[in-house]
């Protein structure tokens, strides 16, 4: 697959990914394409119901609209076969998609020319299924702009353009309609993206800490090992839980344990980057994964953020709590092979070790061989670990 190293990275710091982005826009081409062939099934149809007993006198041949939306739904069906058989491998979709917009308007247009031009039955031509767009692409009124606004403008100037008769009024306000029903798209895309972000947010976001949920932490990750069948750069897979989380629900209660969490993902999330993301695995047991960071690095990051919480307690309600974590690491170099259960078990197993040689710290895991990729579970020996100074409760 060809994707950029920072694919993953998040392009409004909450919501989406290119990655996401990129598999809605491909969604999107496919049924926008479905929606052309309807189109110009749609209007092949009128236009023999409607010129059963004969044409309107215009310079334009009679075979025209009939060709010409032929040529729409074919080019309609070539762009949904190539989306359906490229699937998320299908470069740079949006483009795509306008490129089939301005072709369905062009053909529709001229459908509409020589069909009596605005004043005729077919003087809207396909640019109703631009209307579609909101529904279907990602990116709100930006990237509708060009797609609906100029694929209404691109029929209306080949319509007058080769249209001999004068617009009546009929003709006069189709053509303010089309502009209007334009303006009102391009502002319902905006409101669909803001609810599908919204939509998005809530599915993809653990209700409580705001880490990714686990279903989608797995796409995601599943995601980034399919994109490099073998690693572009160093990635690290850190496991991580609370150290005796239980002692602080049954201390101070639940909520307390809520506030906890939430704080602890919070201040998770302030020391990494942007192409780097977080979730909830379970419980109180997290994942992290930290693109193009070796494992030392990934040993610093964790010793710092043990470090800044030990510093200082949270505070929840009126008690101050002091957290410590167990972690575990895989680090895969460069070269090395990305296979999601291998990384997963591996770092679930050194989170074991870490918290057998007395919580508090962190243990580094190696990565699994190319020759064990898929296979069962191995017995993985347990890495060098740190061990700062204890401060969780109960230790």
């Amino acid at each position: 697959m060809a994707f950029p190293p920072h694919a993953f990275a998040i392009n409004d710091g909450r919501v989406y990914s290119e990655w996401e982005v990129h598999k809605l826009s491909v969604s999107g081409v496919r049924k926008f394409a479905l929606a052309g062939v309807m189109g110009s099934a749609f209007l092949i149809l009128l236009d023999a119901l409607v010129f059963r007993d004969g044409r309107p006198e215009v310079a334009l041949p009679g075979w025209l609209p009939r060709v010409s939306l032929g040529l729409g739904a074919g080019i309609s069906i070539a762009f949904f076969a190539m989306a359906q058989a490229r699937k998320v491998e299908l470069q740079r979709p949006r483009v795509l998609a306008t490129l089939l917009a301005f072709a369905l308007c062009a053909a529709g247009a001229m459908a509409a020319a020589a069909a009596g031009g605005l004043n005729g039955p077919l003087g809207f031509g396909l640019v109703p299924v631009l209307f579609f767009w909101p529904m279907l692409m990602p990116g709100g009124t930006l990237a509708a702009l060009a797609p609906v606004g100029g694929g209404v403008l691109l029929h209306l100037g080949v319509v007058l353009g080769l249209s001999d008769a004068g617009l009546s009024a009929e003709g006069r306000a189709l053509g303010g309609v089309l502009v209007m029903a334009s303006a009102a798209a391009l502002g319902t895309a905006q409101a669909i993206e803001h609810w599908r972000g919204r939509a998005a947010e809530y599915s993809q976001h653990d209700w409580l800490t705001n880490a990714l949920s686990r279903p989608f932490l797995e796409e995601r990750l599943g995601a980034l090992c399919a994109q490099r069948s073998r690693s572009l750069a160093p990635v690290s897979l850190v496991m991580f839980d609370l150290d005796r989380f239980k002692n602080i629900n049954d201390t101070w209660g639940r909520g307390a344990g809520d506030e906890v969490l939430e704080m602890l993902v919070t201040g998770v999330m302030a020391e990494i980057r942007a192409s780097d993301f977080i979730g909830r695995y379970g419980g109180d047991e997290f994942l992290l994964v930290l693109d193009e960071c070796e494992g030392n690095a990934a040993m610093s990051l964790l010793d710092r953020l043990r470090q800044r919480f030990a510093d200082k307690p949270m505070t929840v309600g009126d008690n101050q709590v002091r957290i410590s974590f167990s972690a575990g690491i895989v680090s895969v170099s460069a070269g090395d092979p990305l296979v999601v259960k291998d990384l997963l078990r591996n770092a679930e197993r050194a989170l074991v070790n870490s918290k057998e040689a007395g919580r508090n710290r962190t243990a580094m895991a190696p990565p699994p061989p190319p020759h064990e990729a898929g296979q069962g579970e191995k017995k993985v020996p347990p890495g060098p670990t740190t061990n700062p100074e204890e401060t969780a409760i109960g230790n």
